[in-house]
């Protein structure tokens, strides 16, 4: 699977590859302006999402690629900086240098300023919310709370550490229900216009005094220090394969060419124009703008024209043996439509191909008797498919590997270490370091070592995994990975004897601590930084300046996220947040307590292993391992095994339609007017998504004082 077989299948992303040698450069990048705002906003957007998505559930702006509040500042900030410096040109007109044309010149940000506002923003804006610590709350807090007599949740909650989370009843039945102490009323709360928004600074600010943190303190810093040698040790772990993918592979990060088209003074890298200038980029940018002005009017009248968020196919089919594709849906999903042009057309034909095979080959199965639940068994296989490449992905590093880690413990200077985002022995050690931390600090409070090791094992191949498809892919979803899959493997093959009885109930408790991490942002925000240091590079800047950048946001980030869910859980209560009907805890809650219910199933009932499932496991890997080598003899198989990967990762379909059409419009395309036509289109793919988030995140700052009609059209992404 090399980069001429499938990066470079399409004669536009050879451009965006070849973006290595900026001839324009900007020296002004993390100055202590550009930090002062980044982290202002990161204050702001945590107050936002913590009413968007905890309490309101109008949008949910952290789950996009990149995060909607990331893009709105990418969009926002070139223009105020645009209009500032035309306003210092007006007022220096008459040939005077006024204290105003002063102040407005320093106001105006850089390029390089401003990617690092963006990608701050990209990093502490997916912490808050449903991806990461939406996820990590329940986990610490489900067995103290929802224990019944029909269950062993209570004994579970007997076995967690003081140090992991609070134990006292009473602490656990605030945290689910609220009414902790509330806030002091100061007056200004019924002033018109400004009253409600000081009240929600004021609420935003004090919300952390109303945690116990005679109960907390020692949770809030373990745990901020262990997600921090988390996603600081994963960041390392990825610089070890920057050579590889960059250089040896020619990978083209394609998510990265957002930032650099719209803040490269030379003009697109696609088109030569400059984006804000492009006509093309504003018809994309409207259209999208359109989608999602008729689908939020169509609230408000439910006769207007929409298309709605998905069309079902379903009901086409109702005839045995045909009713078996009765899942079967459109979703549009314009965030994939836009980014997703920059997708190498082979991985395109293979999510939409393999998608309708695994829907078509159900029927013809049942035809002939054999139809067994979970039939065909796809995240099994996507899981299956996670693991070889995982092990491929290793394999083909393994020179580069070697050669970084002989040269550091000969203690030899590499000449080349300047150009790395880390230095490669920091990037050694920390990647090192942190996974031991990651594996072992589990251990040190009880789990079994193997299990520990054998969960983050899996974790770990599945961020290498992530991180390799989305650098040569770009395919622009967080969810881009197997969710949930990662215990259930253990489980199919070894039984659950082997984890957790009666007498052993200990170890996987703890273990499902962790379960966050089968459904966590932690890869995304792990490849936005590494996506941030190749757009650094392309704008002509420093790739270890922008990886400070990124250590720094990744520790802001997890601090913040972590005030902003502990308040918000004590403020109202873990049953009201991101709950529709306000009562159940919400999605989130819901699936870290079927987590914590499986084990106890499992002590009463042990599930065996289970050899159909590990069947399909290994056919995922089988089919996998057969596209990796025909792709080594057959330059131009349309089958990609990441393609392949990818469109298993959910249950639901998602992906195949805007995946057709992307690659239906690139096949016409070039067919038309070759490379030439190919890129002058892209910018106007790019400005799709771009008017999506845009149209989103105004959407949601609506919800923020209406939810209930906005709750009528939620906009989620994968």
């Amino acid at each position: 699977m090399s980069a001429a077989s499938s990066t470079q299948s399409d004669a536009g992303e050879v451009a965006v590859a070849q973006a290595t040698d900026p001839a324009h450069t900007h020296p002004r990048w993390a100055t202590a302006r550009a930090l002062a705002v980044a982290i202002v906003l990161s204050l702001v957007v945590g107050a936002w999402t913590k009413q968007a998505e905890l309490v309101s559930l109008t949008s949910q702006i952290s789950e996009s690629t990149p995060p909607i509040a990331s893009i709105l500042a990418l969009f926002a900030l070139p223009g105020m900086a645009g209009l500032l410096a035309k306003l210092a040109e007006r007022l220096e007109a008459g040939g005077r240098t006024s204290g105003l044309s002063r102040l407005c010149r320093r106001l105006v940000l850089t390029p390089g300023e401003i990617l690092v506002v963006f990608v701050f923003l990209a990093i502490t804006g997916a912490m808050p919310g449903v991806g990461l610590f939406r996820q990590v709350m329940p986990c610490l807090m489900v067995p103290q709370y929802f224990g019944t007599p029909q269950d062993h949740l209570e004994e579970m909650a007997g076995h967690l550490p003081p140090a992991w989370a609070p134990t006292d009843p009473e602490v656990a039945r605030v945290f689910w229900e609220g009414g902790g102490n509330g806030f002091p009323v100061y007056g200004f709360e019924h002033l018109p216009v400004v009253g409600p928004l000081l009240a929600s600074v004021a609420h935003f600010v004090l919300g952390p005094t109303l945690v116990p943190w005679e109960h907390w303190l020692i949770p809030f810093l373990l745990w901020t220090g262990y997600l921090s040698a988390y996603f600081i040790s994963a960041f390392c772990l990825i610089a070890l394969f920057r050579r590889t993918w960059e250089e040896d592979e020619r990978l083209s990060f394609p998510v990265s060419s957002l930032a650099v088209e719209m803040l490269r003074p030379e003009g697109s890298l696609l088109s030569g124009l400059s984006f804000h200038r492009d006509p093309l980029v504003w018809v994309g940018f409207s259209l999208a703008v359109l989608y999602n002005t008729m689908n939020a009017l169509k609230v408000f009248n439910p006769s207007l024209p929409a298309l709605g968020i998905s069309y079902p196919l379903g009901n086409l089919f109702t005839e045995s043996p045909w009713d078996t594709m009765r899942g079967l849906s459109i979703f549009y999903k314009p965030e994939i439509l836009g980014i997703g042009y920059l997708v190498p057309s082979d991985v395109l034909f293979s999510i939409w191909f393999f998608t309708l095979a695994g829907w078509l080959v159900r029927p013809m199965a049942k035809m002939v008797g054999y139809s067994p639940g979970g039939f065909p068994f796809i995240t099994q296989q996507a899981m299956g498919a996670f693991i070889l490449l995982g092990g491929y992905f290793l394999y083909q590093a393994r020179a580069r590997l070697a050669q970084l880690a002989g040269s550091v413990l000969r203690g030899e200077i590499d000449p080349e270490a300047a150009a790395e985002p880390i230095p490669p022995q920091l990037a050694l050690i920390g990647t090192i370091v942190g996974i031991a931390i990651v594996i072992g600090m589990p251990i040190a409070f009880g789990v079994i070592w193997w299990h520990s090791a054998f969960y983050f094992g899996l974790m770990l191949l599945v961020l290498i995994v992530y991180s390799r498809n989305r650098a040569e892919m770009g395919f622009p979803i967080v969810w881009g990975y197997p969710l949930y899959r990662q215990r259930p493997t253990m489980i199919y093959a070894l039984g659950s004897r082997a984890f957790v009885s009666a007498d052993n109930m200990k170890s996987f408790t703890l273990l499902t601590v962790f379960s966050w991490l089968q459904r966590s942002v932690n890869q995304a925000i792990t490849m936005t930084g590494h996506e941030a240091h190749v757009a650094a590079f392309r704008l002509g800047g420093n790739r270890r300046t922008i990886s400070t950048i990124v250590l720094i946001a990744l520790v802001f980030g997890l601090m913040l996220a972590f005030l902003v869910n502990l308040s918000a859980f004590y403020e109202f209560g873990g049953l009201v947040l991101s709950s529709p009907d306000g009562v159940s805890g919400g999605q989130m809650t819901s699936e870290v307590l079927s987590q914590y219910r499986a084990v106890s199933q499992w002590i009463d009932a042990p599930e065996p292993r289970s050899v159909e499932k590990l069947v399909y496991t290994g056919i995922g890997a089988v089919l996998a391992l057969a596209m990796v080598l025909v792709r080594h003899v057959w330059m131009r198989c349309p089958f990609h095994p990441g393609g392949y990967a990818i469109a298993y990762t959910h249950e639901a379909p998602y992906m195949w339609f805007p995946a057709l059409v992307l690659w239906t419009a690139k096949t016409v395309t070039v067919y038309i007017g070759g490379a030439g036509l190919y890129r002058r289109v892209a910018p106007a793919f790019l400005a799709f998504t771009l008017g999506h988030f845009f149209s989103v995140g105004v959407w949601s700052l609506l919800g923020l004082t209406a939810g209930e009609w906005v709750r009528r059209y939620i906009v989620w992404f994968l």
